[in-house]
């Protein structure tokens, strides 16, 4: 594994307090994209709809795709309603799902073919080649799903059926880059927790393990926060408490374990990508449990995070 340049992008001194690492990030050079720089698809993590990362709780200036376009990058977000997500219950009519055998197909097969039009229309749109996928949460591990499944490299075609990964095992020729933002890259292990996916992550990360393409040439970034430590012994209210139930759900271990408050640091760090680690950011804009209201706390696309990872799609 390999460490990013802004590893050390958060100060150390602070310390930890109530199991919450209360610490700004520090304030990395601003990044400008430079002259053909590949346009970037966002997609967003479950749950997560296109309005969280172009106008979270009405305000466009203070999204994430407001301060790429500030920079100069040109941007697209999948189109996604929160509604949506009622459509991965399409798994649960398959033997697959109760066996945790699933594929992406076909609980996930509706977001993977809005990635393929969505890539489509960025490079028609702006004449460029290919794209840099930067993906948060869920959407990382699908997206590694879409770089290495045949059947979206035609135009958005629509899948049918899964083909368990293309035998040549050749990246999505249209992407040149995947930066993944608080990713639970591994499923738990299966002694310890059900793959809350039916077995869908599980698939993926065996079909396409690690940086999968990266010899081929496809760049991969894992951008992981450190700022709580999970607490079994603290409320559930808490946030330490919150991050030990799901650190559980994610990796089978939440107490003492470090992350962004709902993925920790061990399941986001994607082996074989370059790694960039930020101390006290947190994983979403909302408050945890909630979509509707602003945590108020540095996240991955904040305007104070955000150029401690952007400089890895810029960098020769």
């Amino acid at each position: 594994m390999r460490a990013a340049a802004a590893a050390d992008v958060a100060t150390e001194t602070d310390g930890w307090e109530a199991g919450v690492r209360r610490v700004q990030p520090l304030n990395a050079d601003r990044v400008e994209a430079p002259q053909g720089t590949p346009p970037i698809v966002l997609l967003p993590g479950f749950g997560n709809c296109t309005a969280d990362y172009t106008a979270p709780f009405g305000d466009e200036e203070a999204s994430v795709a407001a301060a790429l376009q500030r920079r100069g990058f040109r941007c697209y977000v999948l189109p996604v309603e929160r509604k949506d997500w009622f459509k991965v219950a399409r798994a649960l009519l398959t033997l697959a799902y109760w066996r945790g055998a699933s594929t992406t197909h076909p609980g996930y097969s509706w977001y993977l073919e809005r990635v393929a039009e969505l890539v489509d229309q960025a490079r028609r749109e702006t004449g460029s080649e290919q794209v840099d996928l930067v993906a948060h949460s869920a959407g990382g591990w699908l997206a590694r799903a879409f770089i290495g499944q045949g059947e979206y490299r035609q135009g958005g075609a629509n899948a049918s059926e899964d083909t368990l990964g293309s035998a040549e095992l050749e990246p999505h020729p249209a992407v040149r880059a995947l930066v993944t933002l608080g990713t639970p890259h591994t499923p738990p292990p299966p002694d310890k927790v059900k793959d809350m996916t039916g077995g869908a992550l599980t698939w993926v990360d065996a079909t396409w393990p690690g940086a999968c393409f990266a010899g081929q040439g496809v760049r991969y970034v894992a951008v992981a926060g450190r700022a709580v430590r999970g607490d079994r012994d603290a409320d559930r209210r808490t946030l330490s408490g919150y991050a030990a139930g799901s650190y559980q759900q994610v990796c089978g271990e939440g107490h003492e374990t470090e992350g962004d408050a709902v993925v920790p640091l061990r399941s986001a760090l994607l082996e074989g990508a370059d790694h960039v680690m930020l101390d006290g950011v947190f994983h979403s804009m909302s408050r945890v449990r909630t979509f509707n209201e602003p945590s108020g706390l540095p996240w991955y696309g904040d305007e104070r995070v955000l150029d401690a990872w952007l400089h890895t799609l810029v960098r020769p």
